[in-house]
């Protein structure tokens, strides 16, 4: 069992939440004290304004979102130090199958300080007000144009299912990992009757920006339609 959160710290985020309107936490690995204090921070907000039907779909997904941040930025610093080219097609299919091989729970810890020293990072930005909330895991490495195909077509892909078992029986054998963690948010989203267009993943030539929104009532303006300036 993770430790406690010190209650100074737990103060801290309680306060936070209750005089704003966002959060952030940043690590360059995941473990049991980081996802403690996750916990936390997604429990706050939703007590706040009564909404912790939702705790359980956006923990996991924050989970799955901040996990494979981690890992795209540890994969690709492993990249460097061995000399692939991620940008040539069989180089970088190569360098994956090497990378999922040796992958592990000490590596992940090596490559987590590694990232740290180099200013590599995952941020997760929560946003929230009484009509909803957002959540952002940005990690501060680009998505190379062939993940990012890959990685839409597997969206696409995933829309069509509302049952994880049913995508994974269909999906078995698909080499990349059949696109698992993708389809199960889309799933979860679906199941708490969410649209799952709220899931979004951004792509800049310096970050990249998986974000998911959970309106907690009608009048929920998304993100998108603030930044266009739709209200």
């Amino acid at each position: 069992m993770p430790a406690e959160i010190d209650p100074s710290l737990l103060e801290k985020i309680n306060k936070t939440i209750a005089e704003r309107d966002r959060i952030s936490v940043k690590s360059s690995k995941i473990n049991s004290k980081l996802e403690h204090y996750v916990q936390k921070v997604i429990r706050s907000i939703l007590i706040k304004y009564d909404q912790e039907k939702y705790m359980d779909m956006i923990y996991t997904i924050l989970k799955e979102l901040a996990i494979n941040a981690v890992k795209a930025n540890q994969k690709r610093i492993f990249f460097e130090e061995n000399g692939f080219n991620i940008f040539d097609e069989a180089n970088y299919s190569e360098a994956m199958k090497k990378f999922k091989a040796i992958f592990s729970d000490k590596m992940a810890e090596e490559y987590g300080k590694k990232c740290q020293e180099k200013g590599i990072f995952c941020q997760m930005n929560f946003f929230f007000n009484n009509t909803g909330m957002a959540v952002e895991v940005i990690n501060n490495t680009p998505v190379i144009k062939a993940e990012e195909i890959r990685m839409r077509e597997k969206m696409k892909k995933s829309m069509n299912y509302n049952d994880i078992a049913e995508f994974y029986m269909d999906n078995a054998d698909n080499t990349e990992g059949a696109g698992l963690g993708i389809a199960l948010i889309i799933i979860l989203l679906k199941n708490e009757n969410i649209d799952p267009n709220l899931f979004r993943i951004i792509t800049k030539p310096e970050k990249t920006v998986a974000r998911i929104e959970v309106p907690f009532t009608p009048d929920y303006v998304t993100m998108r339609d603030r930044e266009r300036g739709i209200k």
